[in-house]
């Protein structure tokens, strides 16, 4: 560091990913409105994950929704479960629920047409 830095100005490179959007939000964005998820009447298997099961649970309670208001909305939920945890003791909290967006947008996609289907809003 020179002596014409200021102290601590890395730490805005640091976190500079924070106040952009991330793949995840934009994954959600771009498909918002264009795609609806329902589940299937007689899924091949049974909920192998905790989020799978949230989004099932989810979907039993709303029907077919929006794909990016399903995964703002479990991810959502796991992030409030995850502080009642003791997680914000940590620093999940300048993350927010968008901490959980790429999990659960990868989950909901290798379930697709098995758990669930993914399809265009008509």
């Amino acid at each position: 560091m020179t002596g014409l830095q200021r102290p601590g100005w890395k730490m805005g490179r640091l976190f500079q990913g924070l106040s952009s959007r991330t793949y995840a939000e934009g994954a959600v964005s771009a498909i918002a409105g264009a795609a609806i998820v329902r589940l299937i009447d007689s899924p091949r298997r049974a909920a192998a994950s905790p989020i799978e099961q949230r989004l099932i649970s989810t979907l039993r309670d709303t029907g077919s929704v929006s794909f990016a208001r399903l995964v703002n909305a479990v991810s959502a939920d796991l992030y409030a479960e995850e502080l009642r945890a003791g997680a914000g003791a940590l620093d999940i909290g300048l993350f927010g629920s968008r901490l959980f967006n790429g999990d659960v947008i990868r989950e909901l996609k290798d379930g697709d047409g098995v758990l669930w289907k993914i399809g265009e809003l008509k």
